[in-house]
Parts: structure tokens; C-alpha cells; sequence
């Protein structure tokens, strides 16, 4: 039985600029499908505020749960991979930090704080599909065993970052319960359960979950095509700016130099360019919202991020397989 999704492009790493394309590019058509299912009308807006939620509360949990659960764990398998990347994600949140000492003047706490959110978040529909043609299974694994790791580490931190810069109400209680409520952070603690106590799933349930998986990438990809809007790319402002060169660009650089000096393989530096090349979660946005974060600021920046990891995706590719 196939371990995660086969498809007929999968791609071995270093396979070139041509080969990087060939990965990306049905990705963005995926995409602008998304788009244009909203845009034409043929799936209203109120039925994709259902999508996303099945998305986001069952198939990307499921993928957690089905890779997590058969992972090899072992700290010499995921160790340096998983220290790069949370090194990579806290010095970029440090530097975000940082700008606000700097730069304070350029934009009040709401909108610091969201530009903190959309440089430390990212994506895992994105990153699950193009693992998935980029490295196959190997990759998809490794791209869960990074959610595992970083999506509780992440909503830790931009919980505590926006409690900070907005001096909102909140404390150990709700942070316990916002971190324990989230569906991705339950899929991976399951995942992890399974794996130390039985060592993988039952053959059923393993299957079932294959299953679904196999709507989660393509399902997750239409999300976020739908939720692009093209009026926001015209709203171009220092914040937007400002957030769309931390990520995808300056994170992503910085992952690359970590990984050269910590010595990760070429797989583990397309895992995590996928990783850190990818547009901020739309989540983000909710929490902005709920917070008192700036949500306008995190739709327009994530609409450019959706368009500009187009090109950054086969740009930093290819310089993770040289």
C-alpha cells in the first residue's frame, strides 16, 4: 500500500530549474482554481467559510495524525531539521521585534503585531502539496513532523507577541485553552500518542485516514486560491512591504544559511524551503481579529505573500538542491 498520496510528477530532489517548475506549477493552478470558483460564483462565499473549516478542524489533522503516527521520531532523524527551523522562526520573530524598537513610528502595536503574525506563521496546505510532488512521501512526513514541532511552538509565541504589543486580557487559562482548543495541535499531540504508545495505527483506521488525506492537499490548495482577493494587491504600503520581504524572502534565506552550517540534507533543505517559503496561515487572520490585531494589514499582506511564493517557491528550491 502507497504510504501517502502517488501522483504522477513526483520530482527527486535536485532535479533542476525545469524539474522545480514542474512542481510548482500545478500547485498555482490549483490555486487560481480556488480563485476562480469564488470569483465566478460557482461556489458561493458563505459555502467556502465550510470548506475552510473542514479543512482546517478534519483533513490537515488527519495528515498529521496518519504521518505523525508511522514517523520514525528518533532525534537523529528530525533533530537538526527541527532545531533549523525553530532557530530560523524565533530569530525572524526577534527581528520583527526588534524593527518595532527601530522603527516604532512607522505603524501603531495592531499592526506590529500583525506583521510579527505573518512573518512566523506559514502555511501548511502549500507546503503538504509540494512535499508531496517534490519528495513523496519522505517529504510529506517530514513537512508534518515540522507542524508537530512548530504549530505549537508558533501559536505559543504570537499568542504571548500580541498579548504584549496589544496588552489584551488573557492569561495562563485562556492561553492553555486557545493552544489546547486548536485542531492542528490536537492532530499532532494524537499523532504523537499513537506513535510512542502503539507505534502506528490499526490497519482500518490507517487506510481511512489515507483516504482522507487524499482530499486534504488538493481541498487546502482551493482554500486558499479562494481566499485571495485581487483589490488588496493594489493596497501596497510599507507594512505590506515590510512583511512580504521577512517572509518569503528573508526567512527563507536565513533557513538556508542555518542549514548550511548545521549540515541538513539536500531533502531536508527542500522541506524546510517549503517550509519558510510559503505565505503566512490564514488563521492569522481570525486571531488578528479576536485580539485586536490589525486584519485588514494581514489580508493585504497575505494576498501578496499568495502571489509572490509563486516565484520564490522554484527560486529557493532551486537553491536548496545546488
Amino acid at each position: 500500500m502507497e504510504t501517502f498520496v502517488k501522483t504522477s510528477h513526483t520530482v527527486a530532489p535536485g532535479g533542476g530549474a525545469v524539474s522545480v517548475l514542474i512542481v510548482v506549477f500545478p500547485i498555482a493552478l490549483t490555486i487560481v482554481a480556488g480563485w476562480a470558483a469564488r470569483a465566478s460564483g460557482l461556489v458561493p462565499d458563505e459555502h467556502w467559510r465550510g470548506v475552510e473549516t473542514l479543512s482546517f478542524r478534519v483533513l490537515i489533522p488527519a495528515i498529521l495524525v496518519f504521518a505523525i503516527a508511522r514517523a520514525d521520531l528518533s532525534p537523529d532523524r528530525i533533530g537538526p531539521l527541527a532545531l533549523s527551523l525553530v532557530t530560523v522562526c524565533f530569530l525572524v520573530g526577534l527581528a520583527v521585534l526588534a524593527l518595532r524598537l527601530t522603527f516604532r513610528n512607522l505603524m501603531g502595536d495592531p499592526s506590529w503585531s500583525t506583521v510579527f503574525q505573518t512573518s512566523t506563521r506559514w502555511n501548511a496546505f502549500v507546503s503538504l502539496a509540494a512535499a508531496d510532488l517534490m519528495a513523496g512521501a519522505d517529504g510529506v512526513l517530514l513537512v508534518a513532523v515540522s507542524m508537530a514541532v512548530l504549530v505549537p511552538l508558533i501559536n505559543i509565541g504570537n499568542v504571548f507577541a500580541l498579548v504584549s504589543l496589544l496588552d489584551g486580557e488573557t492569561g495562563p487559562r485562556r492561553l492553555a485553552r486557545t493552544l489546547l482548543t486548536n485542531p492542528l495541535i490536537i492532530g499532532c499531540l494524537l499523532g504523537l500518542a499513537i506513535n510512542f504508545l502503539l507505534g502506528g495505527l490499526p490497519g482500518p483506521i490507517d487506510t481511512s485516514l489515507e483516504i482522507v488525506g487524499r482530499a486534504a492537499l488538493g481541498v487546502g490548495l482551493l482554500t486558499v486560491g479562494a481566499g485571495i482577493e485581487a483589490g488588496r494587491l493594489t493596497r501596497v504600503r510599507a507594512p505590506v512591504a515590510l512583511g512580504c520581504a521577512l517572509r518569503p524572502f528573508g526567512a527563507t534565506v536565513l533557513f538556508l544559511a542555518v542549514a548550511t552550517i548545521v549540515g541538513l540534507s539536500e531533502t531536508e533543505k527542500i522541506i524546510g524551503v517549503l517550509v519558510m517559503s510559503v505565505p503566512a496561515a490564514s488563521n492569522g487572520f481570525i486571531v488578528a481579529k479576536a485580539m485586536g490585531g490589525d486584519a485588514d494589514l494581514y489580508a493585504d499582506i497575505l494576498a501578496w505573500q499568495l502571489l509572490l511564493c509563486l516565484g520564490a517557491i522554484p527560486l529557493f528550491l532551486y537553491a536548496a538542491s545546488l
